[in-house]
């Protein structure tokens, strides 16, 4: 990559009860983009001007010297240059490899088989460039060739994930156990160390593996770490062919080539590597990118045929040389964006007329605290049916979200989670200008985004203006500029609450979905309190849907080595806590809370149906679709939830 990097660290001496030891503290790390290189008979010479990654600083020039013989590497030195001012240093050979990771893998017992990692030879299937070398391929071998040193621990632990009632993991359960496998190191984080767990199955059928970002900052893993773990799925449809031998198949041999591909990707988003699509590099033949979205543009089947197994050039030098807070585990939050690797920026315009409209709708004004979600439509502009991947939730990475602050600052929403998996097509009627019918040439999703990465996205008062750019089944597509507006608090107490609320531990608890991770108890005892003292205004309301989820299912979490189950599921008291809220929206009549109403019915429905109220569940859906009649929602729309309410009706 034609780079010299590194870190700068100051060192002093603390008395440590009678003795004294040296305390060594990271400074900030550098980079020489296009070093001179000057080789002699037995020592090389590297040379150029420092740029830092953080800070303001003089103009620094480097000269290291490297000197070897025939025992090998020697000790060299690195003069750095202000003005006429010099500070030299030894340097020692440590390792042939930029990084070096400890990465604990973990199994649930349900899946303690082999293969337990992947093991695949480049050219086992026959979609494969003709010219790639042939090689096995693991896990430490894909990062030694991108020149990181992996060490997976010899010893791991295997979670008993036989508990009565168990089927599979929820968001919340496996942050849990994030956090309590990471509270068995010592030290403090930052830190080169990685966690991956190879578990069952996820609550989402069709995801495969998953990154989560944010740690609970309390207990467990300690302060607020960040991209620390990730799990892939075993029971995936993915792996079904998997086998222990050297497989004698192309579907056996496609099986371990993907789950090699699963296990190198979600470890590469720990190192904070986007996926290519959101750092406008589509096309990459990277680990980072998805084959069926390289395809999608490139034409099936071409991007196997044409990838070597590789990380492209840019995150090669993200991970080498990068600043070390935006690629060292536990430091900077996930897509914060290290080196090269800041996503698409916000002004990106897709052309005109495209085949599909992204439209971001909501209600323009949020109170102070409420948590946001947004309407993300897609409507068919074209006279012929349209496939799309529905899944428009930043955490699937097809839509990238950016908004402008009151203040004037942009950021990019980053879901904490990364999730790897197969795309949720769906067939759009053609346009209802071209003779379609209204409603069938489009489909909308409620998109949280009251927390993500970078923390409370709307905690300041003000004006806000958020822009999202879809790129999924090849597609590209800019939404309009939305406008929503999040008043200032009219009253002391919630002024005062906010401080309660805007922490952490609440914004993960709305991320997961609910949680009872005692990790995250905190969160959860300040919505419920939010839910209580604000009963009569929208953050009371949402706050006991969040509440409601996070006790309405059972939560299992480890006991020792033992998966528990830590909560059982309280139905009857999750729909008391949401009563206030069902009469809220019936009552509101505004459209724009239209999908939060149904989205809370569905919710509702379940409970009801699950302890034998069916008839309440149908009374329900069937009031919902008189309410939403009443506000002129689509035919199509009405038509599928009149079903719904007969399928609980003749239950």
């Amino acid at each position: 990559m034609n780079r010299v990097s590194g870190d700068f660290y100051s060192t002093r001496a603390v008395k440590d009860g009678f003795y004294w030891r040296t305390v060594r503290t990271y400074v900030g790390s550098w980079i020489i983009d296009r070093p001179t290189v000057q080789w002699a008979g037995c020592a090389v010479a590297i040379s150029g001007q420092l740029r830092f990654w953080q800070g303001i600083h003089p103009v620094t020039t480097a000269v290291i010297r490297i000197p070897w013989n025939y025992t090998g590497i020697q000790p060299g030195t690195a003069v750095f240059r202000v003005g006429l001012d010099e500070t030299s240093y030894t340097i020692t050979y440590e390792s042939d490899t930029f990084r070096d990771i400890r990465l604990e893998l973990d199994y649930c017992s349900s899946v303690d088989v082999e293969p337990k990692v992947p093991v695949y030879g480049s050219r086992w299937h026959n979609n494969r460039p003709a010219d790639t070398s042939d090689r096995v391929i693991t896990i430490e071998r894909a990062y030694r060739e991108a020149g990181i040193g992996v060490t997976i621990d010899p010893v791991h632990t295997v979670i008993d994930d036989s508990a009565a009632g168990f089927v599979s993991w929820s968001p919340g359960e496996l942050h849990d156990a994030m956090e309590t496998a990471f509270s068995q190191f010592a030290g403090t984080w930052p830190a080169w160390k990685m966690w991956g767990l190879q578990a069952g199955s996820f609550d989402d059928p069709l995801t495969g593996g998953i990154m989560f970002d944010a740690a609970a900052g309390f207990g467990g893993a300690g302060e607020a770490p960040d991209r620390q773990g990730f799990a892939v799925f075993r029971n995936h449809e993915w792996f079904d062919n998997l086998v222990t031998e050297t497989p004698t198949t192309q579907d056996e041999a496609w099986a371990m080539r993907h789950f090699l591909y699963t296990w190198v990707h979600e470890a590469g988003h720990a190192f904070n590597l986007l996926h290519s699509w959101n750092k406008s590099r589509p096309s990459s033949l990277s680990w980072m990118n998805y084959d069926y979205r390289y395809d999608a543009i490139n034409g099936a089947d071409t991007f196997w045929s044409r990838f070597y197994f590789r990380f492209d050039d840019e995150e090669l030098i993200h991970m080498r040389h990068g600043d070390r807070a935006g690629v060292i585990m536990g430091a900077d939050p996930w897509a914060s964006g290290g080196h090269l690797e800041s996503p698409a920026d916000s002004t990106i315009q897709s052309e005109p007329g495209g085949p599909v409209e992204l439209l971001l709708r909501s209600k323009s004004f949020f109170e102070f605290l409420e948590p946001v979600d947004i309407e993300f439509r897609l409507r068919n502009r074209t006279d012929a049916p349209l496939t799309v991947d529905q899944r428009l939730d930043p955490k699937y990475g097809n839509t990238t979200v950016f908004v402008q602050r009151p203040d004037g600052s942009r950021l990019t929403f980053d879901s904490v989670f990364c999730l790897s998996g197969i795309p949720e097509v769906v067939d759009l009627g053609p346009s209802a200008d071209d003779g379609g019918t209204v409603g069938t040439d489009r489909l909308s999703v409620l998109v949280p985004l009251t927390y993500g990465a970078r923390g409370f996205t709307f905690a300041i008062p003000g004006r806000y203006m958020i822009r999202a750019v879809y790129h999924g089944a090849g597609l590209l597509e800019t939404s309009n500029t939305l406008n929503l507006t999040v008043g200032y608090p009219t009253d002391t107490s919630k002024d005062r609450f906010a401080d309660n609320f805007l922490t952490r531990e609440v914004g993960l608890t709305l991320a997961l979905g609910g949680s009872k991770s005692p990790y995250l108890a905190a969160g959860f005892d300040t919505l419920q309190e939010a839910s209580e003292r604000f009963a009569d205004d929208a953050l009371g309301a949402k706050a006991s849907i969040a509440v409601a989820q996070s006790i309405a299912p059972d939560f299992y979490r480890q006991d020792e080595s033992t998966l528990v189950k830590f909560h059982s599921a309280e139905p009857e008291n999750a729909l008391e806590l949401t009563e206030p809220a069902m009469r809220a929206y019936h009552e509101s009549g505004g459209r724009a809370e239209n999908l939060s109403y149904g989205g809370l019915v569905a919710m509702r429905a379940s409970l009801l149906s699950e302890i034998g109220n069916t008839d309440a569940a149908a009374n329900e859906a069937e009031t919902l679709v008189d309410d939403l009649a009443e506000r002129g929602v689509h035919e199509n729309v009405l038509s599928d939830l009149r079903s719904s309410a007969a399928d609980l009706r003749d239950s």
